[in-house]
């Protein structure tokens, strides 16, 4: 089950599945940025 998140007159639903897979996404892209960055060196 995801979070409730009041804003408001507004209610949202927070899926905490898609969250993980976005964090676990930007997490490769900054190990990536970071390792073009230092190869640069």
């Amino acid at each position: 089950m995801g979070r409730l998140v009041i804003d408001g007159e507004n209610v949202y639903e927070l899926d905490e599945e898609c969250l993980r897979e976005k964090r676990k996404e930007n997490e490769k892209k900054e190990k990536n940025l970071s390792g073009e960055e230092s190869s640069k060196k």
